[in-house]
This record gives C-alpha cells, sequence and structure tokens, in this order.
C-alpha cells in the first residue's frame, strides 16, 4: 500500500514536469492554501479581523511577518497537499532583503519589487482592507 502511495505520488509530480495545466493548477492550489494559512495566521498575531471597529492593532514588524511566513511554509498540511517543486517556487521573505536590518521596524506596504514574497503580499492586501484599524504609531 505504501509503495502504491509512493508511486503515484512520483507520478503526481511528473505530471507536473511535462503538463503545464497541471502545474499552473497545482500552483493555484497552493497559492489559495497559503493564502488561507497566511490569514488564519495574521488574524491569530496581527490581530487583523473583521468586525472590530475602532480596535487598533499595532502595525505588523518584518519580525512578525517573517514568523507567519515560517510557521506557513512549515504546516504539515500545507507540505502534505502540494509537491516541494511547488512550495519552493513561492518567493519568500526570507530570501530577499525586503525586510532591512531592523526586523521590529513597521513593515513597508508600499514596496513593489518583483515578485512580491507571497506572505508580504497576503498580509499587504490584509493591511489595506483594513486601513483604519492599523496603528502606525508603533
Amino acid at each position: 500500500m505504501v509503495e502504491t502511495l509512493d508511486t503515484s505520488m512520483d507520478q503526481g509530480n511528473a505530471d507536473l514536469a511535462v503538463d503545464p495545466v497541471a502545474l499552473e493548477r497545482a500552483i493555484q492550489r497552493a497559492a489559495l492554501d497559503l493564502q488561507r494559512i497566511v490569514v488564519l495566521l495574521a488574524q491569530r498575531y496581527a490581530g487583523l479581523r473583521r468586525g472590530l471597529p475602532g480596535h487598533r492593532v499595532p502595525a505588523p514588524t518584518w519580525r512578525l511577518l517573517l514568523d507567519i511566513e515560517e510557521q506557513a511554509f512549515a504546516d504539515l498540511g500545507f507540505q502534505g497537499r502540494h509537491p516541494a517543486a511547488v512550495r519552493e517556487g513561492f518567493a519568500r521573505l526570507i530570501e530577499c532583503r525586503l525586510a532591512g536590518p531592523d526586523l521590529d521596524a513597521p513593515v513597508d506596504w508600499q514596496r513593489d519589487d518583483d515578485p512580491l514574497p507571497a506572505v508580504y503580499a497576503i498580509v499587504r492586501g490584509l493591511v489595506q482592507e483594513f486601513p483604519m484599524n492599523i496603528d502606525r504609531s508603533g
């Protein structure tokens, strides 16, 4: 039974390598899954939630964003649902110099680097949804 599972996983990865449509679908599924995980983590740790009028939360820091990224990509469900080749295709904060030297500084949401790290782009979308709830005074 285990051998069959391993073979089917290998076949699925081989299909992604030769079928651009299957690869695109796999990337889209992984992106939606990653977005769901990151949103849950951002809601938990950064307080970015709907239905909290007037509730102010501190502006997310680079350190928080890096922590969210680490937890999202370490999520065992995420790892199990998506092939390594797809997971490794996402631009990561940890691999770029977007954060700068002060990890405790508020995140600069005006960046437009190409490609944007996935977690940065997802959390930026959340922050833009809740512009009045973010305390930018530090």
